[in-house]
């Protein structure tokens, strides 16, 4: 038994909704162009033509229609991704910019840093998120000199990095 189609209209003007279209972020669009197609002539009951327009699914069709039909445009166009508040608090965030900001006893691995995470904050943290944590939020990028070779000459060295004798 097929459910009753949800019908709907759009209160907003089509350069009102061309205006947000392009304005909106990439993963709001599709859903812009939804309320675009309905206001250009494009019956709501019509999921399947309205999901070639989208360029999506007519399940997420049904969606919009209902979360438009509950909220409006604002409802539709809600960020709801991502936004955790995150495992470091303020006070914790401002130990660790301090001491990665002691340049006499500085960290040399995102290990080091896990480790003082958990002895110091008391916090569980995967490597990975320790990296990225520290990526995002300071600009860490650790850095470690490279190995040398056992045969090179101090000398060559030298000699490669006097000034030429035109310069």
């Amino acid at each position: 038994m097929a459910k009753a189609p949800i019908i709907i209209s759009v209160s907003e003007s089509e350069s009102e909704l061309k205006r947000r279209l392009r304005t909106a972020p990439a993963a709001l669009r599709p859903r812009i162009k939804t309320l675009l197609a309905i206001a250009g002539g494009v019956p709501s009951s019509d999921t399947q033509v309205l999901a070639s327009k989208a360029n999506t699914s007519d399940q997420s069709i049904r969606t919009w229609k209902k979360i438009y039909m509950k909220g409006g445009i604002e409802a539709l166009l809600h960020e709801g991704r991502g936004g955790s508040q995150g495992a470091i608090d303020q006070a914790g965030k401002e130990k660790l910019a301090a001491r990665l900001a002691d340049t006499a006893n500085c960290f040399t691995s995102f290990a080091e840093v896990q480790a003082w995470i958990k002895e110091h904050l008391g916090l569980e943290m995967n490597y990975h998120a320790v990296n990225k944590y520290l990526k995002r939020n300071f600009g860490v990028s650790l850095k470690v000199g490279r190995k040398s070779h056992t045969r090179k000459s101090e000398t060559a060295t030298a000699d490669y990095k006097k000034p030429s004798r035109g310069a």
